[in-house]
C-alpha cells in the first residue's frame, strides 16, 4: 500500500508540474478585440471568377505577450458555403483569443461545378436537400479542398508577414478547421510537395453545362473551363515566411486519401473530434453525404442522390492510420470520439455538430499547449533584452529567449551579422525596418551595423 500512495504523490506532482508550464493560452482571462475583413488575397475562382479573400483577426487585451501562439481557424459549409462569421466559428475564435491566442479566422474560395442531370424530386425541398451541393463529378471535391488549402497557406504566411504587428511567435502557427475547414486544415499541414497534388487538380476536360436549376449556385459570367490549379503553395503572400505550423485540429473534418502522409517525419499535433452519427463525414471511411443517401433518403426516395462525391476518410479512420504511421511520442495526439451511431438515428439532425463544444475546445487548447511547451514558448514580454544595444544604432530585438525565430524591427538600414557562441558566422544580411531570423537551439550573438556605430547583443534560443 505505501509503494502505490508514493506512486499515486509522484504522479500528483507530476500532473502539478507540468500544469504549471501548461497553464499559458488554457484558460479564457483576457479580453480581446476584433479586426474585421481584412484583404489577405485574390485568388481565380472555381468558375473563373476573380474571390477577395478576407480574414478577421481576434487579439487578446491586456496580455503584454510579444510572443503569442496564432491559431489560422477554417469554417465548413461543403465548400459551397459557411463564412468566416458562422456562429461556432467566432466562439471558437473568441475562446482561443480570451486564452491568448492571436486567431485569424479566414474566408477561402468556395464553390463546385454543378450536374447537367439534377431533378428536385416532387417531396424533396431546399430544407431537406441542398440544390447547389449537387456537383458534376467527384474532381470538383479535390479541387475545392487543394484551392482551400493553397488560401489557408497564404493567409499563414499574411499572418508571418505580419508577425512583429500582431506580437506572433514565428515558430508557433496552427490550424483549426471545421468539416470542410477540416479537410483543408490537413491539406494544408501535410500537402507540402509537388508529388502530392492530385491529378484532378492538373488540367482536366471541362465541367458539363449545369442543369437549369442550378445556374444560380454559380457566378455570373461563369466559365466551364477547368486549368491546372498551380502549385502546392499557391502564389498568395510568397517571398516571405513559410506555410509550416506546429498542430492541426479538425472538428468532423477528414481527408481524401493518405498520400499527403506517406513521407511524412516532422509530425505536427494533432486533435480530432467526430461522432459516429455523422451523416455528412463519415467518422471512419465512406462517401460524403453518403449515409444521408443510403439511409436518410432511401426510406422515402426524398431527394436525388448526392451520387458524385468522393470516399473519405474520418476522424476514426486517420486516428487508426495515425497509429500505424506515427512514432510513439513524436508529438501530442488527441482523438475525441463520440460511439452513438444507430441505423436512422439522428439522420436529419444529422450528427454533423459538436456535443459540448467548450469542452471540446479545452481538449484543443490543453493538446496544443504540450506541443507549445515542447517548442520552448512561454509568455514574454515585449522587447526583451533591448539593454544591450547601445544609443547609435536603432533598433529593437526580441522576444529573448526565443523559440527559434527572433524579430528585428528598425528605421533605418542595418547590416546584420549573426555568429554562434563559439564565433562561428551563422548568417549575414542587409535590412531596412524588419527581419527575421530563424536559428536551432543555442546561444548566439547579434552584431547590428549602421553608418554611426555597432551595437552587440546576446540571443539565447530555446526548443
Amino acid at each position: 500500500m505505501k509503494k502505490i500512495n508514493q506512486l499515486f504523490v509522484l504522479l500528483a506532482l507530476v500532473f502539478i508540474q507540468f500544469s504549471a508550464l501548461a497553464q499559458p493560452y488554457q484558460n479564457e482571462i483576457y479580453p480581446f478585440s476584433v479586426e474585421t475583413n481584412i484583404e489577405y488575397g485574390q485568388a481565380t475562382g472555381f468558375a473563373g471568377n476573380t474571390d477577395t479573400l478576407l480574414l478577421d483577426i481576434y487579439k487578446p487585451i491586456g496580455d503584454d505577450n510579444c510572443f503569442r501562439p496564432c491559431m489560422i481557424l477554417i469554417h465548413g459549409g461543403a465548400w459551397i458555403g459557411g463564412s468566416k462569421d458562422d456562429a461556432g466559428i467566432v466562439t471558437i475564435a473568441e475562446s482561443f483569443a480570451k486564452r491568448g491566442w492571436v486567431v485569424a479566422s479566414i474566408n477561402y474560395r468556395l464553390g463546385m461545378h454543378k450536374t447537367s442531370n439534377h431533378t428536385m424530386y416532387a417531396l424533396c425541398n431546399n430544407q431537406i436537400s441542398q440544390p447547389c451541393a449537387y456537383i458534376s463529378d467527384s474532381a470538383e471535391v479535390f479541387r475545392a479542398i487543394y484551392r482551400g488549402q493553397q488560401d489557408t497557406k497564404g493567409a499563414i504566411r499574411f499572418m508571418k508577414n505580419r508577425s512583429s504587428q500582431d506580437s506572433t511567435d514565428l515558430a508557433n502557427f496552427f490550424l483549426t478547421g471545421e468539416s470542410a475547414g477540416g479537410f483543408n486544415a490537413f491539406a494544408a499541414a501535410f500537402m507540402d510537395n509537388a508529388s502530392e497534388k492530385p491529378s484532378f487538380c492538373e488540367a482536366i476536360s471541362p465541367a458539363p453545362s449545369p442543369d437549369g436549376d442550378l445556374i444560380s449556385c454559380l457566378p455570373s459570367n461563369y466559365d466551364l473551363d477547368r486549368p491546372d490549379l498551380g502549385t502546392v503553395d499557391g502564389d498568395l503572400n510568397l517571398g516571405g515566411y513559410n506555410a509550416e505550423v506546429e498542430g492541426i485540429a479538425s472538428i468532423y473534418g477528414g481527408a481524401l486519401d493518405l498520400d499527403m502522409f506517406a513521407n511524412e517525419t516532422d509530425w505536427p499535433a494533432i486533435y480530432m473530434y467526430h461522432q459516429g452519427s455523422d451523416v455528412v463525414v463519415h467518422h471512419d471511411y465512406g462517401r460524403l453525404l453518403g449515409r444521408i443517401d443510403w439511409e436518410c433518403y432511401a426510406q422515402t426516395n426524398l431527394c436525388q442522390p448526392y451520387a458524385r462525391y468522393p470516399r473519405a476518410y474520418g476522424s476514426t479512420g486517420l486516428n487508426t492510420y495515425f497509429d500505424q504511421v506515427i512514432p510513439g511520442g513524436s508529438a501530442p495526439r488527441a482523438f475525441s470520439f463520440i460511439n452513438n451511431y444507430e441505423y436512422l438515428n439522428d439522420c436529419f439532425d444529422n450528427g454533423h455538430s459538436v456535443v459540448n463544444l467548450p469542452e471540446k475546445l479545452n481538449e484543443i487548447a490543453f493538446l496544443f499547449a504540450q506541443q507549445l511547451i515542447i517548442n520552448g514558448n512561454s509568455s514574454s514580454p515585449c522587447f526583451a533584452g533591448l539593454e544591450d544595444f547601445n544609443d547609435q544604432v536603432n533598433a529593437n530585438i526580441y522576444p529573448n529567449p526565443s523559440s527559434g525565430y527572433v524579430k528585428i524591427d528598425s528605421d533605418e538600414q542595418l547590416e546584420l551579422l549573426v555568429s554562434s557562441a563559439e564565433g562561428r558566422m551563422i548568417k549575414t544580411n542587409n535590412f531596412s525596418y524588419q527581419h527575421a531570423v530563424k536559428l536551432e537551439q543555442g546561444v548566439y550573438f547579434f552584431t547590428l551595423r549602421n553608418t554611426s556605430g555597432i551595437a552587440v547583443t546576446k540571443q539565447v534560443i530555446i526548443r
